[in-house]
């Protein structure tokens, strides 16, 4: 029959080890879920960035050609000063991999390089497109009588009575080097993680492989997104049924979408070594508690042992006489032993849960509560205002001071979120230089006056890198009705339109 002891250490160690398995679990899916959402806010805060630096190139190079398009109108008869206009704007431009002007008829007057087409007449889909619409645009890609699969950027040329004469064009030839390659190539990590570029059709525009370049993937839900011009992140199975977490950003000014994305097996690779870490710095504490557990059982048992022995031998044997302690004592100390273990594992349970609602470089919430209390607002239809921020320029500070310098930025206007909020008001990272202020049952006027503050404080003070900084801020009021979305993007709405217009201002949504 098994002893007392035996029990007493068989449910010391069940409950220890039901409690370490208990943590240990939860611990697993915890983490795995803290690096699938790490890894999806990475991809799009990334693909975010890449898509802004596409987007200024775009910028950067039609308005090179509006630049130069009146002095090609003023010597539109002669070839020979038009060409010396190109060769400055290519050596200007660097972004063109060829230039050249054609008149309203489709034929070719100049170009840079010397592509052997002066004269001929251009009949591409890209060409005849930008003869009809005289207007500023860029094409989709398309192959040009030279055989090269190109984008055309082009401007229209009017003459001084409005009479349209032809056009100036910029081209980017897709499947060599070009500045979509500049900026994307990098972009390639050893754990398979890497940059693609698709346009409104869902028509590979960059990819590393450049063999897959011009061929459709219409079928990816991530371009099925960016077709319908949204951005955001999310897991799923690529055209060829691998698995990855993506970002993607719709770059408004040319149609077309970036895609950064990471294998989903790359992403979570270090979750087994992070469970064996914690594992292997549980186990002493696991043979300490059994060595501990061993002698208390003894210690435990040792009176009703004596009393067994008692009874055994009849109770004329005064040699085992002994006071002993009532069991409702020993089962008191047992159940306090068990249940101060649990409350420490508790604890640490509770410990490891506020760290992963906590943003670790300003201390500030993450987006993971915010998505959590903004589910319990809506679901509970309890008003509340949102406010968005936006630090002004912050790429600047990072390329200016460096990243250092930039993290001190990001602690200085989580500090002014802090001083300016009550303890009701909820301050939010929600990643990269973005921030929320979550207002419960407060109305749009009353944000907007908060929002005023904050940008105000921000403007006033004297940040760690001694240089001015500003904030824009987009303000808005859950309508009832409304999901998360709509709301988010309302105010995101806003929040852009503050930085269109001139950024350190306060816009509330509509």
């Amino acid at each position: 029959m098994k002893t007392l002891r035996f029990w007493i250490i068989s449910l010391i160690c069940f409950t220890m080890f039901g409690i370490i398995f208990s943590t240990l679990t939860s611990s697993y899916f915890v983490t795995k879920e803290s690096l699938i959402e790490n890894s999806l806010e990475q991809n799009r805060v990334y693909s975010m960035k890449l898509a802004q630096m596409s987007d200024e190139a775009f910028s950067y190079m039609q308005n090179n050609l509006e630049a130069r398009k009146s002095d090609v109108v003023k010597h539109m008869d002669n070839p020979i000063i038009i060409t010396s206009i190109l060769e400055q704007l290519n050596i200007s431009g660097k972004n063109f991999n060829s230039l050249s002007v054609i008149n309203n008829q489709g034929i070719v007057i100049a170009t840079t390089p010397n592509l052997g087409i002066v004269g001929n007449k251009i009949t591409s889909s890209g060409v005849n497109e930008a003869r009809a619409r005289k207007e500023a645009f860029i094409s989709k890609p398309y192959y040009a009588q030279t055989g090269r699969l190109l984008i055309l950027i082009t401007t229209p040329l009017f003459g001084d009575s409005g009479e349209y004469l032809g056009m100036l064009n910029g081209t980017v030839y897709l499947e060599e080097g070009n500045f979509l390659h500049n900026i994307l190539a990098e972009h390639y990590s050893e754990d398979g993680s890497y940059v693609f570029v698709v346009d409104t059709d869902g028509t590979l525009i960059y990819h590393p492989d450049k063999v897959r370049i011009g061929q459709s993937v219409e079928t990816n839900l991530v371009v099925q997104k960016l077709m319908q011009e949204k951005s955001g992140a999310l897991q799923l199975d690529n055209t060829q049924g691998q698995n990855f977490l993506a970002g993607y950003t719709y770059i408004e000014k040319s149609d077309w979408g970036v895609v950064s994305q990471t294998p989903f097996s790359s992403a979570v690779k270090p979750l087994t070594g992070i469970m064996f870490t914690i594992f292997t710095i549980s186990l002493p504490l696991i043979l300490i508690i059994i060595v501990i557990a061993f002698y208390v059982s003894t210690k435990l048992a040792s009176p009703l042992r004596k009393l067994a022995i008692y009874t055994m031998r009849g109770k004329d044997d005064h040699e085992l006489s002994f006071d002993i302690p009532t069991w409702y004592f020993e089962a008191k100390q047992l159940t306090e032993t068990i249940d101060n273990y649990r409350k420490k594992q508790e604890e640490t349970v509770d410990i490891m849960k506020a760290l992963s609602v906590t943003d670790s470089l300003t201390g500030l919430k993450n987006r993971r509560y915010a998505d959590y209390l903004l589910d319990e607002l809506v679901n509970n239809n309890i008003a509340f205002s949102l406010i968005m921020i936006d630090i002004d320029h912050f790429k600047k500070v990072n390329d200016e001071f460096g990243h250092l310098a930039g993290d001190q930025v990001l602690h200085f206007v989580s500090k002014s979120l802090k001083n300016i909020c009550s303890d009701q008001e909820e301050c939010i990272r929600l990643g990269g230089e973005e921030f929320i202020i979550i207002l419960p049952k407060k109305v749009i006027q009353e944000a907007y006056i908060l929002g005023e503050r904050l940008r105000k404080t921000v403007e006033d003070s004297l940040p760690p890198i001694h240089k001015k900084i500003t904030i824009s801020l987009g303000v808005g009021e859950y309508k009832p009705g409304e999901n998360i979305n709509e709301i988010m993007h309302r105010v995101d709405l806003a929040l852009y339109e503050a930085k269109s217009n001139g950024r350190n201002i306060t816009i509330m949504a509509t």
